[in-house]
């Protein structure tokens, strides 16, 4: 029994129907993906922008600190309230890199040595002087502990700057190297 021209007709329409059915699938599933990938890459560089603000605002009043050597006045980060502030913690915790996120956490920690260390400082300061003491190796340690709040800074900040470099992988297209 011979195919009938017919059934081959309703054969090719079934099987095109299936498969433009099938690439309408696969490539709604890729753009889905696609565009989470791209959401979380946003959330996450508005949270590294804020950080990295944050950095720089706050490198400025120890600065002003260390040149002054008076407490600072106002708040350390005076473009940022504790609700922004709270805003980038959860979403560095949300969408951060487990490296960005390791380095925020030394960041604070060093944020809280230098404020323990200012305290002091200025505790002691405020105290009537006793013989044999000397300011100057209380100043130090606020020195050494801005010194190395600015390098977790630095570390924290080239990690954002290597994260948001957009490097070619040349996977897509190896020969395209080679043509041109």
């Amino acid at each position: 029994m011979p195919l009938q021209p017919v059934e081959a007709t309703l054969i090719a329409a079934s099987v095109g129907a299936v498969a433009s059915t099938s690439a309408v699938i696969v490539t709604h599933l890729l753009t889905r993906g696609r565009d989470r990938a791209h959401r979380i890459w946003d959330r996450r560089a508005d949270a590294y922008v804020e950080v990295v603000r944050s950095a720089r605002t706050m490198a400025s009043g120890r600065r002003e600190v260390l040149r002054t050597r008076e407490m600072p006045t106002g708040s350390l980060d005076p473009g940022s309230d504790q609700r922004t502030l709270l805003l980038t913690e959860a979403q560095l915790d949300l969408f951060g890199s487990p490296e960005v996120k390791r380095l925020h956490q030394a960041r604070l920690e060093c944020f809280k040595n230098y404020v323990k260390a200012l305290w002091a400082w200025r505790d002691i300061k405020s105290l009537p002087p006793e013989e044999g003491h000397n300011l100057e190796d209380d100043w130090k340690i606020v020195e050494w502990a801005v010194r190395e709040w600015e390098r977790a800074d630095d570390a924290l900040v080239e990690a954002v700057r290597e994260e948001a470099r957009f490097r070619k992988s040349g996977r897509r297209w190896p020969r395209r190297r080679e043509l041109s």
